[in-house]
């Protein structure tokens, strides 16, 4: 059975059965449907079945009877599907089924008045008064590209449509954030609160996946809707539900209006205007979107320059507590990205000598970045107590595998140098061992056992000693393994220790430490043919000064 609903006029919502063959509509008492008002004629038309489908016919009524704005020809009968609307004098109509869905039926509980896509604009948008409608448009999209931040524009959008949708109770924009519906923002009438309402995952669902917008002017007049226990529950009589959808087709959100009293639902043309106004808030939304990834991304910038200058801070830059030596100590640390998990340090002793370090830890970024910098700690607080780099680095290992739920390690190289000597005592926690310039220009590895990654592993480790006589000239030159492993050409061939070998080989007993540093880098940069590095690249040498005589 089908019936026939007042969507505009007297007696808004109130609908009346159509299934006899013939339905008359007109100002006598004893039509079918009576209407009132001196527009309606007394018999005015009729509406009858055939052949499964539904017709209208004028029967020469005074003021004509207009099918979607048009008006007929008197006693000639036209096709009225769901999807038409009739009018005569005051009364605009529409044509429902009321049939309930058969057992095991697969079809959707939503049943809209119009659907309407919301992924392109069109004329029929803008079909009736569409001067007044394109100018409402701009409007809001003049005042809604205003702003890029999300609350005050939605806010704005909402005040903006509660002035044109004034038959509206409340308004909500619901955005799909991960794998969840949330709402946004809403807006509601004067009179009881209806803020603590949900809203219909079903209408919202339907609306997105379709990727249309949709509109029913009564809710709760067909039986189809009884399956829906959120429309029932919210007592919901009319609504219009548009999507959001960005130029990728993907689902940003909706648009939702609602009306909770009786009569005076929405129509069509409430759709198509709200549809219009959908298609710029998806691309409001998706500059917002932008802007705010912009704005992540630049604070995320300012927090790395400032994490790598308190990491700058960290590395020492002059030798301190040494008056008068005789040797000299440089290091460098180029980040392949702007913190770095390389570090060296150095620092005098309480007995007198320096102890130095070069780690490298696994990974990069901030999480090698803020291992790095309890590594280089812990170092310093040891090298106070400690008298061997053996031992340091058995109680370093304990430390960092004590408490260190990330299981990074940690490669590193510590020495101890005695000025009074020129000897240097030496251990590995499997960083590559470093290489030993003599004054003469000869270049050969040092060599120290490598020993175990640090940072891991229960049992208590030993780290074999080497020591080292430094004759005045001699430079020892400490990497990390981003110099020798980087890689260039099709075949990824690495830099390697040869290449190594020969930069130490130039790098002459006169030549500033600064200068053999900078020298490493950019050939590195040639051999790979980028200046963007692909590890972080972090030098120490030490050198025993020539004597003046």
């Amino acid at each position: 059975m089908s019936v026939l609903i007042i969507l505009h006029g007297p007696e808004t919502g109130r609908h009346f059965p159509v299934s006899q063959e013939r339905t008359v509509l007109g100002r006598n008492t004893d039509c079918d449907i009576p209407l009132t008002g001196k527009q309606v004629s007394r018999q005015h038309a009729y509406f009858f079945h055939q052949d499964a489908n539904y017709y209208l016919q004028d029967l020469g009524s005074s003021n004509g009877t207009f099918l979607n704005g048009k008006r007929l020809t008197p006693h000639v009968s036209s096709l009225v599907t769901e999807r038409d609307t009739f009018q005569m004098g005051p009364y605009l109509f529409a044509l429902r089924s009321t049939a309930p869905l058969g057992p095991g039926s697969t079809e959707s509980p939503l049943v809209v008045r119009e659907i309407v896509s919301a992924t392109s604009m069109h004329e029929k948008l803008f079909a009736q008064d569409s001067a007044m409608k394109l100018q409402v448009v701009l409007e809001i999209a003049q005042q809604l590209a205003r702003t890029l931040e999300l609350e005050p524009l939605l806010d704005k959008l909402l005040e903006q449509l509660m002035k044109l949708f004034p038959q509206a109770d409340r308004l909500m924009v619901i955005l799909c954030e991960e794998d969840k519906l949330v709402l946004r923002a809403q807006r509601t009438r004067k009179g009881p609160d209806l803020s603590a309402l949900s809203f219909s995952q079903t209408i919202v669902k339907h609306a997105l996946e379709e990727g249309v917008g949709l509109l029913s002017e009564d809710l709760q007049t067909d039986q189809r809707y009884q399956s829906s226990h959120s429309i029932a529950s919210l007592d919901l009589h009319s609504i219009i539900c548009v999507p959001l959808i960005n130029q990728e087709g993907r689902r940003l959100g909706v648009i939702q209006v609602d009306r909770f009293c009786h009569g005076f639902g929405f129509r069509v043309e409430d759709l198509h205007l709200l549809t219009a106004i959908g298609m710029q808030v998806a691309v409001v939304l998706e500059n917002v979107s932008l802007h705010a990834e912009k704005l992540r991304e630049e604070r995320l910038m300012q927090e790395l320059q400032l994490a790598h200058e308190i990491q700058e801070g960290y590395l020492p830059d002059e030798l301190e507590g040494f008056p008068d030596a005789d040797f000299e100590i440089f290091g460098r640390v180029f980040p392949a990205r702007q913190v770095a998990g390389d570090f060296y340090d150095f620092v005098k002793t309480p007995t007198g000598r320096l102890a130095f370090f070069i780690g490298d830890v696994s990974g990069k970024g901030m999480p090698a970045a803020l291992y790095m910098i309890a590594v280089r700690t812990l170092c310093r607080h040891l090298a106070r107590d400690v008298g061997n780099p053996g031992q340091l680095l058995t109680k370093l290992n304990a430390e960092l595998a004590d408490d260190n739920p990330t299981c990074m390690f940690v490669t590193l190289a510590h020495g101890l140098y005695d000025p009074a000597t020129g000897h240097v005592l030496l251990a590995s926690g499997g960083h590559p061992p470093p290489l030993l310039r003599r004054a003469n220009g000869t270049v050969e590895p040092v060599a120290v056992k490598a020993g175990r990654l640090l940072g891991y592993g229960d049992e208590i480790l030993q780290f074999p000693e080497v020591h080292i006589a430094l004759d005045p000239g001699d430079t020892l030159f400490f990497f990390t393994d981003g110099f020798f492993e980087a890689r260039a050409g099709k075949d990824r061939a690495m830099f390697g220790m040869e290449r190594v070998c020969d930069l130490l080989r130039d790098c002459s007993a006169d030549r500033p430490l600064a200068d053999c540093a900078l020298a490493a880098k950019t050939a590195l940069e040639s051999f790979t043919g980028s200046k963007d590095l692909q590890d972080d690249l972090t030098l120490l040498i030490l050198r025993r000064m020539k004597d003046d005589g």
